[in-house]
């Protein structure tokens, strides 16, 4: 799932951290924005009996990769990379979850954009993150419907749910889904509810899928997709 690598240093290697490095790296600039990615991306911090050796154990790794450095003051200090990747949690104002399951199987996927700034933030094992970064929010529809649409072609029974949230809309979030049947027919969950509180269901096909993409990462609509 991963664009262009976040990282400045060799561009071959993917920028992997773990869910307490990102934790701890938007704990050195809390905002509101920093809780709602928190929130999104649902990063947990340690334990309070466990967070001082956490935290040991986190910044000793991260000193050690060279994305931070104790100051004179013994501040902790981001490197290039870290600023980049923190700057942008901690100002973010829209994100998109992504959820890819198939059976009992789940990965999951987020993109959070501080206005021209955009990551990606990649499931990579049980709780560390692939982050990378897209040159421009134009490409974010475009990305994400390929990642979509891959993973669907791939097989019957397979799932994408994906939600999308914008600081301060009235609407905390706007739910999407997409089906593959038994038949290999494309389903659209989509707003509205019903009285049961589930998603309405429209046929789609792979044609339509980057427009409704679009039309929930740019403009929060989830609805049955057009002819």
């Amino acid at each position: 799932m991963s664009q262009t690598s976040a990282t400045t240093e060799a561009d071959d290697q993917p920028t992997i951290y773990t869910a307490y490095e990102i934790d701890f790296m938007i704990s050195l600039r809390p905002t509101e924005n920093a809780a709602v990615t928190r929130e999104q991306v649902g990063l947990r911090s340690a334990p309070e009996e466990a967070r001082e050796f956490v935290t040991a154990a986190v910044t000793s790794g991260l000193r050690a990769r060279g994305k931070v450095e104790r100051s004179q003051d013994g501040q902790w200090l981001l490197g290039e990379e870290g600023q980049v990747v923190a700057g942008t949690l901690t100002s973010a104002d829209r994100w998109l979850g992504l959820a890819l399951s198939e059976g009992e199987a789940m990965r999951m996927a987020f993109v959070v954009s501080a206005g021209d700034a955009v990551l990606m933030l990649t499931q990579d094992e049980l709780d560390s993150f692939i982050v990378s970064a897209l040159p421009d929010p134009a490409q974010v529809p475009r990305s994400v419907t390929d990642i979509v649409t891959a993973f669907l072609e791939d097989g019957a029974g397979r799932t994408v749910s994906l939600r999308r949230t914008e600081l301060g809309t009235a609407q905390e979030q706007t739910p999407f889904m997409l089906h593959v049947e038994a038949d290999g027919s494309w389903r659209a969950g989509h707003l509205p509810l019903d009285e049961e509180g589930v998603l309405s269901v429209s046929p789609i096909d792979r044609a339509q899928v980057s427009d409704a993409v679009r039309a929930l990462w740019e403009d929060g609509v989830s609805a049955a997709p057009s002819a």
